[in-house]
């Protein structure tokens, strides 16, 4: 359901979209002893909580420097998948802004909204939209329900909503949203559009396919001529736009639009971007509906890896993508079908629960090894 969520545009706070290397502090640590030393490098999550901590003891916790320096440990924790603990650095973060500026000042909103980000990606959803709500709700009091970070603030909710399956809250929000942005930034602005993807999006898992297509179509059209094909707003859309003609069984143009979309992600996005991880498996997806399921099988053994090291193994993208696997290889009589459809049950329950639908697809699946 993630896919939904156009991530395209960056907040100066909000966890990167892709992993890449880090570029923070690296700490050098030299140890001596018996005549001889030596120095070990320090980088990534270590060493960014190893500059917070830091600055701690030089500036003070309250001091806007070790702020920033908690904010990028934070962001650097969410990078490499330490959400457990981005939360909590996050968390300390927002207290200590609250507490030093204000419940109400920029900063400690912005801050709340990574926390957002980062409770939804723990699992804690009722949380994650608590805390989006009240960005929303002071941002409306205090900048105005027209005022362009209330309205991204209201859009970022109602994708809340979409993903916690509160439809009647979700839309009237949306569309509120998208008609605020359509007049202060204007019709063709990424944000807009974004909106609108999310409300193309809701009306298809309303089972409103065809005013989903069209709109989504209208997403993608918008943003290929104001944005370009490779933005990174538009590839969103375009992937989601592959959703919807898949679910509406238009696989043989779903097979082309999806075979286009990976190679321009290729060429802009590294092989652990989501955006580029969706477009490959909703080309396996689409291979398979039009009985080309040895390439589908093929194409997903490569990208799995991909998005194992990427997102994670109990990413739901990722188990998404493994339940697929192994579907895909017990109609093909494969011999690893067995083992995959038991590791997609196993990441299923862990993430899911029993009862959830992608579990019992799953169980289905491990029946239908034995």
């Amino acid at each position: 359901m993630g896919r939904w969520f156009n991530r395209g545009r960056k907040r100066d706070d909000e966890p990167p979209r892709e992993s890449k290397p880090p570029s923070g502090p690296v700490v050098e640590i030299t140890v001596s002893g018996g005549g001889r030393s030596s120095t070990t490098t320090i980088g990534g999550p270590t060493a960014f909580g190893l500059q917070y901590h830091a600055y701690h003891e030089q500036y003070g916790v309250a001091d806007p420097r070790t702020l920033e320096a908690g904010t990028r440990y934070a962001q650097e924790l969410m990078r490499t998948n330490d959400v457990a603990e981005a939360v909590a650095i996050y968390q300390e973060v927002v207290g200590l802004r609250s507490s030093a500026l204000g419940p109400e000042h920029p900063d400690t909103l912005r801050s709340k909204h990574s926390l957002a980000f980062a409770l939804w990606q723990r699992g804690a959803h009722a949380e994650a939209e608590r805390v989006q709500r009240d960005v929303y709700e002071v941002r409306r009091r205090v900048l105005g329900d027209a005022d362009a970070e209330t309205l991204r603030s209201g859009n970022n909710l109602g994708w809340l909503l979409i993903e916690l399956r509160r439809m009647d809250e979700a839309e009237p929000l949306l569309r509120e949203v998208a008609d605020g942005m359509a007049r202060t930034l204007g019709r063709d602005n990424a944000d807009t559009l974004a909106c609108q993807m999310k409300l193309a999006g809701l009306q298809h898992l309303q089972g409103r396919s065809q005013q989903a297509e069209r709109g989504m179509r209208d997403v993608v059209q918008r943003l290929t001529r104001t944005a370009g094909p490779t933005s990174p707003v538009t590839l969103q859309a375009r992937s989601n736009l592959l959703v919807v003609l898949l679910d509406n069984g238009r696989a043989a143009e779903a097979v082309e639009a999806a075979r286009a979309l990976a190679d321009d992600a290729g060429r802009a996005l590294s092989n652990t971007d989501g955006v580029r991880l969706h477009a490959r498996h909703s080309l396996a997806r689409a291979l398979a509906g039009v009985d080309r399921r040895a390439e589908a099988i093929r194409l997903l053994a490569d990208t799995l890896p991909d998005s194992e090291r990427g997102r994670g193994v109990d990413h739901p993208g990722t188990l998404e993508m493994r339940t697929l696997f192994a579907q895909l290889l017990v109609e093909a009589g494969d011999r690893r079908a067995g083992a995959e459809a038991r590791a997609a049950l196993a990441g299923c329950e862990r993430v899911h629960g029993p009862g959830h639908p992608d579990t019992e697809r799953a169980r289905a699946l491990v029946r239908r090894t034995r």
